[in-house]
């Protein structure tokens, strides 16, 4: 490079940097080309090192910026979006955090408020299936100091959304804690569960089930969890001394199921069987037909095929009294909702394939309901999903069925294998 040549190249360096001191200060008076000129400045390398420096002040612009960010603010079992000034916090142009001490206080006070709840709650976290909960006479508060360090500059400089996850204080009784936790364990353990392995039913019992369940104590707080690995080893040898008709898939089965169990703790699973998943594929090539399904006897299984690829997997229930027959079918008509032929059952979003035992037909429909005389209704258990529980039709779920019916077309070929 010639002498010439790094004069002006210093030169263009020297004006483009006295145009960003200029505009740092004054950026209103050529708002025409402010955007583009501030875009081109942000990309040279060499001033970010020196804005990051503090080497030049916050301009207006960044300044805008930076305080009118919004944060997520997590905390056990809840998230919240808030601004900046909700929070009482700026910044000035030299980078330095401003607190308003009365906003910030009332901020600390409402989440501090907040997560009184979670002292008459059980923690739990679904990625370590760890659970506790802290029981009588516990509190729970927000480190401000280390609050306040998450909040800063470095943080936010970022175009993604900020998740802030602050540390708490907790205070509790150990005994009440031992307590509480305990409640936990009878929660998890005092249902009684039924595992499905394709048409397999094996119960678990009381015991097996506390035995996947572990402490440790951490800060003289007692935590539960649920080790995944014992589920693991008691499945590999269930399967030794039952023989699963299917190949169950170990790992999946113990994550899913561990998660089955916490889901217990929070009244919102009520179920009473698990249907291990299962490594069994389908049997028909898919690029067969455009369109097809196929319904597997042995996993409790429907594959849905479209363009040669599976679509979708769904878990349902075949013939109990009457046994679904095998082979060749097709879907011989749509009818949003039919009746059985005995105890009036409903069936909704129904897909005719065939005739069962002479001139009966069966084929796909939603878990169906029957209604008495006196007009109360009363639905099959959605939980037979996994195992034979039908007349010898193909029982699918609420709302999945909804889904195949519209999905489905008459006279898309459907395979039942054995």
């Amino acid at each position: 490079m010639s002498k010439f040549s790094k004069i002006v190249i210093n030169l263009l360096l020297i004006v483009i940097a006295g145009a960003f001191l200029y505009f740092s200060f004054k950026p209103n008076e050529i708002e025409t080309y402010q955007k583009n000129y501030f875009s081109f400045i942000d990309n040279i390398e060499w001033i970010k090192k020196l804005k990051d420096l503090n080497y030049f002040p916050l301009s207006e612009r960044d300044l805008a910026y930076y305080n009118s960010k919004n944060i997520y603010v997590n905390y056990p079992q809840k998230s919240f979006r808030l601004s900046l000034q909700e929070i009482g916090i700026s910044f000035d142009n030299r980078k330095k955090q401003l607190v308003n001490g009365n906003r910030f206080e009332e901020f600390q006070n409402n989440i501090n408020k907040e997560l009184s709840y979670l002292t008459e709650t059980p923690s739990i976290n679904l990625e370590t299936n760890e659970f506790y909960a802290l029981g009588r006479g516990s509190t729970i508060k927000l480190d401000s100091k280390d609050f306040l360090e998450k909040v800063s500059l470095t943080n936010l400089n970022s175009p993604a959304e900020i998740r802030i996850f602050p540390k708490f204080s907790e205070n509790f009784i150990e005994s009440e804690n031992k307590i509480a936790n305990q409640n936990l364990r009878l929660l998890i353990t005092s249902k009684p569960l039924t595992l499905k392995a394709g048409r397999m039913e094996i119960p678990v019992s009381t015991n097996t089930l506390e035995s996947f369940i572990e402490s440790k104590t951490v800060n003289k707080k007692e935590i539960l969890k649920i080790n995944t690995s014992a589920i693991e080893r008691f499945l590999v040898d269930l399967n030794s001394r039952n023989k699963f008709p299917t190949e169950v898939n170990y790992k999946a089965s113990s994550t899913k199921l561990a998660n089955h169990l916490l889901f217990r703790i929070t009244e919102e699973n009520p179920s009473k069987t698990f249907i291990l998943p299962i490594n069994g594929s389908y049997s028909i090539r898919p690029t067969l037909h455009q369109k097809f399904a196929e319904v597997n006897k042995s996993q409790q299984r429907t594959y849905l095929f479209e363009n040669g690829e599976l679509k979708k997997t769904l878990n349902i229930s075949t013939g109990v009294t009457w046994e679904t027959p095998t082979g060749t079918f097709k879907v011989l008509n749509k009818v949003p909702m039919t009746i059985s032929y005995h105890n009036n059952w409903y069936m909704p979003w129904y897909l005719p394939l065939g005739t069962i035992n002479g001139s009966y037909y069966f084929g796909f429909h939603e878990v169906p309901y029957h209604m008495d005389y006196n007009g109360m209704i009363y639905s099959r258990d959605p939980e037979t999903i996994g195992s034979p529980a039908t007349g010898g039709c193909i029982q699918v779920l609420k709302g999945q069925a909804k889904e195949l019916f519209d999905w489905a077309e008459v006279g898309m070929p459907v395979y039942i294998t054995e």
